[in-house]
């Protein structure tokens, strides 16, 4: 999906760089859009996408394609309501950067303020590292459970343990780890849950009407199953706790309207 996406965005931009578009030319583009994601669901084996493109704050085009579910045969519409996954970490990181324009957090402060206890090797790592994945921290091994419910201490304290894989700021890696601390130390900053800054600080602002924290017991409209590729064949997701959402934001879902 990740892939997808990325292919999207980056079919867009081109567009969006190109000369207005005008009534014939937008019908070529929306034809041609069509083409290119279809092509791309197939070859990705993806079930089901929404997309939106904007060009100069206006919507040219709003569109679902293939299933929401696939085992019910609904298919995606521009009400879609789509898990986040990683791609909440923008979010995390529009709070944080929220957070230091407010003088709460500034982008050279330690891990270590936020959390005394932590080891001394994370001593040298900032939050600047955290948002730019350069902070050496892993990602949670084998023993992480994902459908375990953890606390905020629970959680930071199953980071504890892991060895750097490299000198703060030394390099880059795609780190989990990095936007979960985030989430608790963004927290830990504003006085503040997790998703009453994104509610407050980054949903309303942005009109983002849409856009909500879920678990799995609340009623969601429209929301759309999740599926996973298995040897190359689509099967349901494997379940995973909704645990006291950080800044990986598994929990927010919205569509594309």
């Amino acid at each position: 999906m990740f892939k997808l996406t990325a292919s999207i965005c980056a079919f867009a931009m081109l567009c969006a760089t190109a000369p207005a578009i005008s009534a014939p030319n937008l019908d070529t583009f929306r034809k041609e859009l069509d083409t290119f994601v279809e092509t791309q669901m197939h070859t990705q084996k993806v079930p089901g996408v929404a997309i939106a493109v904007l060009r100069n704050g206006k919507t040219v085009v709003a569109k679902g394609y293939g299933w929401a579910n696939v085992e019910l045969d609904v298919p995606v519409t521009t009400e879609t309501m789509f898990q986040s996954g990683s791609v909440g970490k923008m979010f995390t990181a529009a709070a944080v950067m929220t957070a230091v324009e407010q003088g709460k957090m500034d982008l050279n402060d330690s891990v270590s303020k936020y959390l005394p206890d932590a080891p001394a090797s994370w001593r040298p790592i900032t939050i600047r590292q955290l948002l730019t994945h350069t902070s050496g921290l892993p990602n949670a091994g084998a023993d992480f459970d994902l459908r375990r419910d953890y606390t905020d201490d629970e959680l930071v304290k199953t980071f504890y343990p892991m060895t750097l894989d490299f000198q703060p700021g030394a390099r880059w890696s795609y780190s989990n780890t990095g936007y979960q601390l985030l989430g608790i130390l963004v927290k830990k900053a504003t006085g503040q849950s997790y998703l009453d800054i994104l509610n407050t600080q980054v949903f309303k602002p942005l009109g983002m009407k849409t856009a909500r924290a879920v678990n799995d017991a609340d009623i969601v409209p429209n929301r759309s199953a999740g599926y996973q590729l298995v040897d190359g064949e689509l099967k349901n997701q494997d379940w995973v706790s909704m645990f006291n959402p950080t800044g990986t934001a598994r929990c927010i879902c919205r569509s594309t309207t």
